[in-house]
């Protein structure tokens, strides 16, 4: 019910929304970080009202057992540190943090929450400062004018991947400065590592090192928007475990995820792709490990590092070209886009699917008899 009426409100606010040419602001954009916040706690207190011996341990860790108050519920809904543009976190952990129950007393000295917490928000007013003079220069609705379609194919690539970059960058901006809010307020507190040393990143959202670094589609998941991509784990794709396939339980989960960035097609556009890159590229992975039979790290450096300048190569033109949709949001400007482009990616994507049962997986399963050691099956003489 919590679910329906949270999400059916949303999406009525998406409906009766002016869309224009150019993005705009308004009450949706924190609407749908409070959707997700009374969703996960309705989830929580279900959690908490089932046998707990056959709860899974995770959600034990963020169940709760009484009905939070009207004064409790305002709090956790319009906590400073997270309602306009998260991050989402569990009113288990936020109960912890204002009953003084979160943060171990040790660790609280000399002002390591508030040197963490600036570090944060000194990084994120990095990426608003790099984002505010580049947006000049690279705008998305260049995209769709004749002028970006006469250019060369290299010039229009490197200018999507441009474009998608810097507008991510406001993204990566607002996330690292909440984050500093966060950790200085004490709810960013996490534990200890294994090296003993405290951690205030129970509020991160972002992945900065792995992220400018990813050479792999799934580097880029798992080094952006974590919370929400930890809630969408939590409270969708686990919650589907009754279908009995982790495929059909990751496409719902992704379409949620679009549908409730809003109801244009760019987004789905965004997220199917997303979903059909995760899926070509463990598929490929899964092509590769059986022949190769040594972990990536193994691999000589001289083998290793074209590999990696590829894998960058293809994540920044993949990435780039599924989220043109997401930032122009209409299928006739992403159709102009991609036309530009000659459809490479969804040419490519397709082709895959033909070739992947029909040539590389036999020819993998023969490399994999050819590399196996002939004598492995045979019965050892006495």
């Amino acid at each position: 019910m919590m679910f329906a009426l949270n999400v059916g409100y949303l999406l009525t606010g998406y409906a009766f929304k002016t869309f224009s040419e150019d993005y705009s602001i308004s009450w949706t954009a924190a609407h749908c970080v409070l959707c997700l916040r009374l969703i996960g706690l309705a989830w929580d207190y279900y959690d908490g009202n089932q046998d707990q011996e056959k709860l899974p341990e995770d959600l034990k860790k963020t169940a709760i057992h009484e009905c939070p108050s009207l004064l409790q519920m305002a709090s956790y809904t319009y906590f400073f540190g997270g309602f306009l543009v998260g991050p989402q976190f569990p009113m288990r952990k936020y109960l912890a943090l204002i009953d003084g129950a979160l943060i171990d007393k040790k660790d609280d000295h000399s002002n390591s929450r508030v040197v963490a917490g600036l570090r944060r928000f000194t990084l994120g007013l990095f990426y608003l400062v790099m984002y505010s003079v580049l947006q000049t220069k690279t705008k998305a609705n260049f995209l769709i004018t004749d002028e970006y379609d006469q250019k060369s194919y290299f010039y229009k690539f490197c200018y999507a991947i441009a474009t998608t970059k810097v507008n991510v960058m406001k993204y990566q901006a607002v996330w690292l400065i909440t984050e500093g809010s966060c950790i200085i307020s004490g709810l960013g507190y996490n534990g200890r590592s294994q090296q003993g040393q405290v951690r205030w990143d129970g509020c991160s959202n972002v992945n900065l090192l792995l992220f400018e670094t990813a050479y792999t589609f799934q580097h880029v998941i798992d080094a952006f928007n974590l919370n929400t991509n930890q809630w969408m784990f939590r409270y969708v794709y686990k919650r589907l475990r009754f279908l009995g396939n982790k495929v059909i339980s990751h496409f719902i989960t992704l379409f949620f995820v679009a549908l409730w960035h809003g109801i244009a097609p760019g987004y789905f556009l965004c997220f199917i792709g997303e979903f059909v890159i995760i899926v070509i590229e463990q598929q490929l992975l899964g092509l590769c490990r059986p022949v190769i039979k040594m972990p990536f790290a193994a691999i000589p450096l001289v083998v290793r590092i074209p590999v990696i300048v590829v894998g960058v190569c293809l994540r920044l033109t993949g990435v780039a070209f599924f989220l043109v949709p997401f930032f122009l949001r209409r299928v006739d400007h992403t159709h102009k886009v991609w036309l530009s482009l000659y459809y490479v990616y969804p040419i490519a994507i397709c082709g895959w699917f033909v070739l992947y049962p029909t040539v590389f997986r036999p020819l993998a399963r023969v490399l994999m008899r050819k590399s196996a050691d002939p004598n492995q099956n045979k019965v050892k003489d006495d």
